[in-house]
């Protein structure tokens, strides 16, 4: 019976996960980006009535240097041959913003309102996190200590980015 099958010549194009790594480490940037956009129409009016006064312009300037810094860091962490330092800060970075999503959705449910962020933080934040989390794995871009610290820095971050929304 074997020799009655027909064999196809093998006519696969190996996919080359080297060209994902770009894709993958810009995510932070591409998140803040778009996640910043939903915010800032109505995020400091939100946190004023939530939290401490907040006003637009505050919002928006001070995300200004923030967003210029992950952009650094995940310009960084492209690099051909970058070191692992900047992966593991990308990577913290995008880890930050799956609890800033868990954030979002969790004040939402909290406080019964639409909580500006929580579209992009559902829908861009979280399968972006995944993804990055999945293909960190599975290409063994970082070593398991290194996804620990990644996480545990991405984890500083975010409480410190909550924290700030009681400063006012």
């Amino acid at each position: 019976m074997a020799d009655t099958l027909e064999t196809r010549p093998d006519t696969a194009v190996a996919l080359d996960l080297s060209k994902f790594r770009p894709l993958m480490l810009w995510a932070p940037f591409v998140v803040f980006v778009v996640h910043t956009l939903e915010e800032i129409p109505g995020f400091a009016a939100w946190t004023s009535l939530h939290f401490a006064p907040l006003t637009t312009e505050a919002f928006a300037l001070s995300h200004i240097p923030l967003i210029l810094l992950v952009l650094l860091c995940s310009w960084q962490a492209t690099r051909p041959r970058a070191a692992s330092g900047w992966v593991v800060i990308a990577v913290a970075l995008q880890w930050q913003f799956a609890v800033n999503a868990i954030f979002h959705l969790g004040a939402a449910a909290w406080f019964g309102d639409y909580s500006p962020g929580m579209v992009t933080a559902a829908t861009v934040a979280l399968p972006a996190t995944l993804m990055l989390l999945t293909w960190v794995r599975r290409e063994s871009v970082l070593t398991a200590t290194q996804l620990a610290a990644a996480i545990a820095i991405g984890s500083a971050i975010a409480a410190a980015a909550i924290s700030v929304l009681f400063l006012g």
